[in-house]
């Protein structure tokens, strides 16, 4: 058998050196750029300049989230950029839906947002819009639902406005219409499941994912001090304004969370099309299994488990497996294959390709198995973190293999074949008797 290779690496996914490590670094880095973006969104703006500073705030904030991924000031340039492009134009979207119901020469300024009433935002006031949103201050749910009922009351004050300044029969049905689309959409957003609102929420395409390679075991804090524990091979795509907004994030993968309390504001992880909600607890989910089966453990208070239209309330130390029937109690040997690595061990049993899966997941050991005809073969292993030796001999006990160096790369091979294939060449050629 060839030597054991470098196993688990532990590093935090955030490291010190970091370009963003702290809101000092922010700070910084926004008195440097801040002026110069206020003019990349005003030129991209053209003729709702006006705009250029809210787009500039959430570009940072933006920024901010992805801190974990960005290491050089160049790049942490290149992401300001792109999010102020993208600002930018979601901005000019929104305020030409908003200017549809404005056909009577209305001033721009009445559709806009908060900086408008008292002239254009100044740079303290930018970062001080922005370090409150990274706190989470004045973000609640019901202050967002407030304002999402004040865009409703305005948008149904401005349409009879504009029925009374008008004496013609075809504009006024047009004004009607269109108040009944526009409250419609209003209800239909209201009514969305909001399990789907949150499932499109973190399957955004433009999400920058938080993740790490296998073999490696990360650590991070979330934007609202929720503390999160990272397995191998795991990719978290979290939310825009996670922490203001919403709190959620997708799951590929397994990973540990110790939810920061919020009571207003639950904290969401999905997996798959399975969502686990909680307020402030600590709990691991985990994908490491068949297709679209989601495991479920929680370590302290309880968390909610909805899988379609089932729902289970899981408790301390009870450990749950969500999959196409349903929502179910784990068996010993799943808690242990699912979350054994929470207690620094971990195991796989079953299909040798699935066995061999799991050690280059755990160990990052890129191992082959060349040979299609041991891919059903029975395996197993259990053994701790820092032992891919161990994991290794298990392996080649439990389903008879051979694990050897091959070239360039560390396959499987069955161990009796190979046997027999050295055996020839073990034996010496027979002689004549001598008389």
């Amino acid at each position: 058998m060839s030597p054991d290779v470098r196993t688990s690496t532990h590093g935090p996914l955030t490291p010190a050196n970091a370009f963003l490590n702290n809101e000092e670094t922010l700070r910084k880095a926004f008195d440097a750029e801040y002026a110069s973006s206020i003019e990349n969104a005003r030129a991209q703006l053209g003729d709702a300049q006006v705009l250029a500073p809210r787009v500039v705030e959430t570009a940072f904030i933006n920024v901010w989230q992805q801190r974990a991924t960005i290491a050089t000031h160049d790049q942490f340039k290149k992401v300001l950029q792109d999010e102020v492009h993208h600002g930018a134009a979601r901005a000019l979207s929104r305020r030409a839906a908003a200017q549809r119901f404005n056909s009577g020469g209305r001033d721009d300024r009445t559709m806009t947002g908060t900086h408008q009433a008292s002239g254009e935002a100044t740079a303290e006031q930018s970062w001080s819009q922005i370090t409150r949103t990274i706190r989470g201050e004045g973000h609640t749910a019901d202050a967002h639902k407030e304002a999402a009922t004040t865009s409703r009351r305005e948008a149904v004050a401005h349409m009879k406005g504009v029925a009374k300044g008008r004496s013609w029969t075809v504009p006024i049905l047009i004004g009607i219409i269109a108040l009944a689309l526009s409250i419609g959409g209003v209800i239909y957003v209201d009514r969305l499941g909001e399990d789907d609102a949150v499932y499109a929420a973190v399957s955004n395409p433009n999400l920058q994912p938080i993740q790490t390679s296998p073999g490696q075991l990360g650590n991070t804090s979330l934007g609202d001090g929720t503390k999160t524990r990272i397995g191998p091979a795991t990719k978290l795509l979290i939310a825009d304004h996670f922490g203001t907004q919403i709190r959620a994030l997708k799951v590929e993968g397994t990973a540990q969370f110790d939810v920061a309390k919020n009571e207003k504001l639950p904290f969401r992880v999905v997996a798959y099309r399975t969502h686990i909600i909680a307020t402030g607890t600590s709990f691991a989910v985990s994908t490491f299994g068949p297709e679209s089966t989601v495991a479920v453990t929680v370590k302290e208070g309880t968390v909610l488990v909805k899988d379609g239209k089932q729902s289970s309330t899981v408790n301390a130390n009870q450990t749950v497996i969500a999959d196409h029937s349903g929502i179910r109690p784990a068996t010993a040997d799943e808690q242990a294959s699912y979350f054994g690595w929470l207690g620094g061990t971990v195991g796989a049993k079953g299909r040798l390709r699935d066995v061999v899966d799991a050690l280059d997941r755990w160990f990052g050991a890129d191992a082959k198995l060349p040979d299609l005809k041991l891919i059903d073969r029975q395996a197993s292993f259990q053994t701790s973190l820092d032992s891919m030796q161990t994991a290794v001999a298990q392996i080649e006990q439990s389903a008879n293999v051979h694990y050897v160096n091959a070239g360039a790369e560390n396959v499987f091979e069955d161990a009796a074949g190979a046997k027999a294939a050295a055996a020839p060449a073990a034996r010496k050629p027979a002689g004549k008797k001598k008389k």
